[in-house]
């Protein structure tokens, strides 16, 4: 996608630190988790990165959730921070939001 929108390279951001584990997670295995299937929701540590300077003012990022499975709910703050990155790029249908 950078190169779609012609972006700057990647440029790594602070990490997004989580003490809480997430609300939303599939909470049909509670108990039972594998960790293929992935375990409780708990909290966790993101790696954000964000290109820079891409076409029309788009955000294009790449948020990395560390030692995550597919059932674990998203934490808080990686949420805040997806919903900013979101939230920041000029036009789009979010562009009118403000967090």
């Amino acid at each position: 996608m950078a190169e779609r929108f012609g972006a700057a390279p990647r440029v790594r951001e602070p990490d997004v630190v989580d003490t809480e584990p997430g609300q939303a997670h599939d909470g049909r295995f509670e108990g039972r988790y594998k960790q293929s299937w992935g375990r409780e929701p708990r909290g966790g540590t993101a790696n954000v990165f964000v290109y820079p300077d891409a076409h029309d003012g788009r955000v294009v990022a790449d948020v990395v959730r560390l030692d995550k499975g597919h059932t674990e709910g998203l934490e808080p703050n990686v949420t805040r921070r997806l919903v900013e990155l979101m939230v920041g790029a000029p036009g789009g249908k979010l562009s009118a939001v403000r967090v």
